[in-house]
């Protein structure tokens, strides 16, 4: 024997009740998406998509810091090429008066002359070194000193390298040099040596074809500063390019699973609503009470 299992009216009004009220609950999430172009407005409605935000999120604040990273790294080395560069010029500039000092045909008072030039360019010099950046001395290593040269021309800041962290494995790039690097160091520095030289124009001409080997020296370690200073201006040039890119991506990331697809939203929510009013119309004509009911 067949047994027919048959739904009683008023179950079947509660089973599209609940189908009404879930339709309810999808419409007002759709409202939602649409009125403020977000996919997800709470945690609870999407607990994987509000975790892959979460991670989007945080990685593309620490790729932003490493722009910021970058942006102060390039500003510092510029900083420094521009100092770099004018040094290089003034020590090429005390070249030509050495090698005008050394000709025979000029007098003590011209040699004097030069010297007094000679001076000059060392004292401008020394303006160079103390340049500073952001309240700290550019060629000063990490020093808290107020200089990176005293008076004298002697330096009285550190070797400590001062890098920049670039990315997530943990890379640096170094973003300044310090005054040794440019100047050379000890007695041959720079300083020291245009005071020899301008004592030699002065008192002893015969000591400047020496001189001149000393000065091409420190000429030569400035040049190699500016291919230094330049190198690491590429590289983070580079970096700064790939790091663009990457909180690009993440944007598009974030945006894929952050915010509304509205075409799509708005063509759900019409379904939606289409079969909320049949589900309605059904549920009030299953609701409506029959001759049977008031029989019982």
């Amino acid at each position: 024997m067949t047994t027919i299992s048959r739904m009683s009216s008023s179950s079947q009004g509660l089973n599209n009740m609940d189908s009404v009220a879930g339709m309810q609950k999808r419409m007002a999430q759709l409202q939602e998406q649409v009125s403020s172009g977000k996919a997800i407005q709470r945690a609870s409605d999407n607990p994987g998509g509000t975790q892959s935000v979460l991670t989007l999120r945080a990685e593309q604040a620490r790729t932003i810091q490493y722009t910021k990273n970058i942006d102060n790294g390039l500003l510092r080395l510029n900083t420094a090429r521009t100092q770099v560069d004018s040094i290089n010029d003034q020590l090429l500039k005390a070249r030509d008066l050495v090698i005008q000092g050394q000709s025979s045909a000029i007098s003590a008072n011209t040699r004097s002359a030069l010297a007094a030039q000679v001076d000059v360019l060392r004292s401008s010099l020394l303006v160079a070194a103390n340049g500073d950046f952001a309240g700290r001395p550019l060629f000063g290593g990490s020093t808290s000193a107020a200089t990176a040269y005293d008076a004298g021309g002697n330096f009285v800041g550190d070797s400590n390298a001062v890098s920049t962290r670039v990315d997530d494995s943990g890379s640096t790039v170094r973003i300044e040099l310090n005054g040794p690097e440019i100047f050379g160091s000890g007695a041959s520095d720079a300083f020291a040596l245009l005071t020899t030289i301008a004592a030699s124009l002065r008192g002893a001409p015969a000591d400047l074809s020496a001189n001149l080997v000393s000065l091409d020296s420190v000429i030569s370690t400035a040049r190699g500063a500016q291919s230094t200073v330049l190198s690491r201006i590429n590289q983070l040039n580079e970096l700064h390019d790939v790091t663009a890119d990457r909180d690009l991506g993440l944007a598009g990331a974030l945006n894929a699973v952050e915010n509304t697809d509205l075409a799509k939203a708005v063509m759900e929510l019409t379904v939606q609503q289409t079969g909320y009013q049949a589900a309605l119309y059904a549920t009030a004509k299953v609701m409506q009470p029959s001759l049977m009911d008031f029989l019982k």
